[in-house]
């Protein structure tokens, strides 16, 4: 008997099954990356601070939101911004000069920073920023934010363009590295004799560490495996690492550069004295956060898809390949979606729930007199609470859970994910201490980090390509949608407590440390593969 062999057919109740556990799946996933912090959070609120959890069922509810808008939008990111990105990659230098592909790419990277939810994180923050203590700051995420912006993007454009180059011309990611590690360490230093750029030099540090988020990351790794595929390299071991790094690098350069322009330029005091006349507290209402998160779930989503649809149908003519209209539609829905409950719960939930400790921590420690466990000591829990924080929120990013497994797989088991895992999460835990003491203690946010980058700077010249490829990429997506706000909201509550820094740096700390265990681990790795060659008659 003659059967159909290109269809099977199952039943209504079997692809409900199916549906059904392949969304329990999912949803475990994300559940498994947001209710460890959340506990963690929840604990030290109630058992180390001694406080009651306020708005409790508000909170329990954005928690939940978070949870199904992360699966809904890694579905949409895995289903449709993937695929394009892939498939653009691997005809878009085969079909078109390398003018237009530069333009494509400088163009896509705009895109990418502009959607990217995270910095928006930084925007939020700036409302606890006092005008008149940080003039500086306050202008660039209060006053004139759309500056800030406008360079972070122009930085991702930048290197979304030299990643591109890199993919088709195999170049070395080491001179791009030490260049803007250089330049990003002097001109902090310049930055620091002057007051004013003093005080926002921790913002362009952290510009760089938030900006490799879940739209921009796995959209550049995407264009660089499909470009890897048509090179024939892709057996190398680098396909798409490097550029993720040099993502979070570009940025820090520019908005630094951004500071002595609006020091020189701006009445940066004018500015912060109207905003700060102009401010009052307002809290706003369920409904205002919930078409704020609309609006921008849809500019982070919208414009990126759908120029990535056009630029593959009208500009490369190609109408057969990447995925069917139906489909892209729905991906586009769900990460839509996804991201505006993503970003409401975060608003009524997550973000609420770090505020609270972050405001009821500095009790831990000020005044001294009347702390929880008194001044010195107090601020010791501060420290610890910062590491434990930073190690097990990444652990649990999505992001840096990808990368793990593909770091094993490139380098052939020579690197386990879990040593991986532990490599990063422990440096973050490292940088994210070093930032908490830096804001209870008042010591130099750039005595904390020239140490550590000139230190990288030397690694990375010792360290071979395939190393310091993995490493700079594991330092960048070490700060995810989860825990960014977070910690900002702790470091601003810090902050007011102690009067020493405006809580940025933070995140910067806690990305530089996880390079330099990697590549620590990649030169042990090295010499260990060389001692058994020798060894080997």
């Amino acid at each position: 008997m003659a059967q159909d062999s290109g269809t099977v057919k199952i039943s209504g109740r079997q692809a409900m099954q199916i549906l059904g556990g392949y969304t329990g799946h999912q949803l475990l996933e994300q559940v498994i990356i947001v209710i460890p912090v959340v506990a963690y959070l929840v604990f030290v609120q109630l058992v180390l601070l001694r406080w009651t959890l306020e708005h409790a069922m508000l909170i329990s509810a954005g928690i939940a939101l978070v949870i199904l808008g992360l699966m809904f939008f890694m579905e949409g990111v895995k289903v449709a911004l993937l695929p394009l990105g892939e498939v653009i990659g691997r005809i878009l230098p085969q079909r078109k000069k390398m003018g237009s592909v530069l333009v494509f790419s400088f163009l896509i990277g705009l895109l990418a920073a502009y959607g990217e939810p995270v910095i928006g994180s930084l925007q939020i923050a700036g409302a606890g920023v006092d005008p008149q203590k940080a003039p500086l700051l306050y202008t660039l995420l209060q006053g004139r934010p759309l500056l800030l912006v406008g360079c972070v993007t122009v930085g991702v454009g930048i290197a979304f363009v030299i990643g591109m180059l890199r993919y088709v011309k195999g170049w070395s990611i080491k001179p791009f590295v030490l260049s803007l590690v250089a330049i990003a360490s002097a001109l902090s230093v310049l930055a620091i004799q002057n007051e004013a750029t003093a005080e926002a030099m921790g913002l362009a540090w952290d510009t760089g560490a938030v900006i490799a988020g879940p739209v921009s990351t796995p959209l550049v790794l995407a264009l660089g495996m499909g470009i890897y595929q048509i090179s024939g390299r892709a057996n190398t071991g680098l396909a798409g690492f490097g550029s993720v790094g040099l993502m979070s690098l570009f940025p820090i350069v520019l908005v630094l550069i951004l500071l002595f322009a609006c020091s020189a330029f701006l009445d940066v005091e004018s500015i912060a004295a109207a905003g700060g006349a102009a401010s009052h507290a307002q809290v706003q209402s369920l409904g205002t956060l919930a078409v704020d998160s609309v609006l921008n779930a849809a500019r982070a989503i919208l414009p990126i898809l759908f120029f990535l649809w056009l630029s593959l149908r009208l500009w490369l003519k190609e109408s057969e390949e990447g995925i069917p209209l139906s489909h892209f539609a729905l991906a586009m829905a769900f990460a839509v979606i996804g991201l505006f409950m993503f970003n409401y719960g975060l608003s009524i939930g997550l973000s609420e729930l770090g505020n609270q400790v972050g405001h009821r921590l500095p009790h831990t420690f000020h005044p001294p007199d009347e702390s929880l466990y008194g001044g010195f000591f107090g601020k010791l829990v501060v420290v610890l609470f910062g590491g434990i924080l930073g190690y097990g929120a990444t652990l649990a990013e999505p992001a840096f859970n990808t990368l793990g497994q593909q770091v094993e797989d490139v380098t052939q088991g020579a690197f386990k994910k879990w040593l991986f895992g532990q490599a990063v999460a422990l440096g973050v835990g490292i940088g994210a201490a070093l930032g908490m003491a830096s804001l209870v203690f008042g010591w130099s946010l750039i005595a904390l980090l020239l140490p550590p980058y000139a230190l990288l700077f030397v690694l990375t010249l010792l360290s071979d390509e395939k190393y310091n490829s993995i490493a700079w990429d594991g330092g960048a997506v070490t700060t995810g949608p989860v825990t960014v706000p977070l910690k900002i909201a702790i470091g601003i509550a810090l902050s007011h407590a102690t009067g020493f820094a405006e809580g940025f740096g933070v995140l910067a700390l806690a990305s530089a440390y996880p390079v330099m265990n990697i590549l620590l681990l990649g030169l042990y790795v090295r010499h260990r593969e060389h001692t058994k060659e020798a060894l080997t008659p």
